[in-house]
């Protein structure tokens, strides 16, 4: 008898523990460059997309030293060498959530391995202007997929998902921005 309530008692703490995991992919790494030698006013579009990741995403440019500096929020007349306006769009999908009705048939043990997930795709599109002749058009659609256990800190997965969406936009942005220097700077007479 005292055996099977070990093996009971270690069923349940399998249970309970093994069903807090999470998955979630690292997120991306920057490389230091020189900046691009601009002064870029930025005006976020009208999406919540925008609103939610647009700050963070230039913040994570500002650390990541992308130009000289950002001017945010950009107001008419503020001393820039140019605008940049920014639309991100896009949302999360859940799914999975089924995963506690087969939990519950395997007793718990499908927990450690089975679980909800969700995933984020958004569209990010920058597009900068001297005056207003367009200079360069950058677009990225990023997409990301976590997965936690059913007993995980949701508060905490969400958290971890933002952080990675921002800083995954915020990177590959930057990619193919750098990757234009030349041209922009050509444009800027720089």
């Amino acid at each position: 008898m005292k055996r099977l309530r070990q093996l009971f008692l270690a069923l349940i703490a399998l249970t309970m523990f093994g069903c807090a995991w999470q998955r979630i992919p690292a997120t991306p790494e920057y490389t230091l460059e020189s900046p691009i030698p601009l002064k870029v006013g930025v005006i976020l579009a009208d999406t919540p997309g925008s609103a939610y990741y647009g700050p963070a995403v230039l913040k994570e440019w500002n650390e990541m030293r992308l130009f000289d500096s950002l001017v945010y929020p950009y107001r008419d007349g503020d001393a820039v060498d140019a605008v940049m306006r920014m639309t991100i769009t896009g949302g999360w999908k859940g799914s999975g959530f089924g995963a506690g009705f087969l939990t519950g048939l395997t007793l718990g043990l499908a927990g450690t391995v089975v679980g909800p997930s969700m995933t984020g795709t958004h569209d990010a599109l920058a597009v900068i202007n001297k005056s207003s002749d367009e200079t360069g058009r950058y677009s990225v659609q990023v997409t990301s997929t976590v997965e936690w256990g059913m007993t995980a800190n949701s508060g905490e997965v969400g958290k971890k998902a933002d952080e990675l969406q921002r800083k995954c936009i915020a990177n590959e942005l930057s990619k193919k921005i750098r990757a234009d220097r030349q041209v922009l700077l050509s444009k800027f007479g720089k």
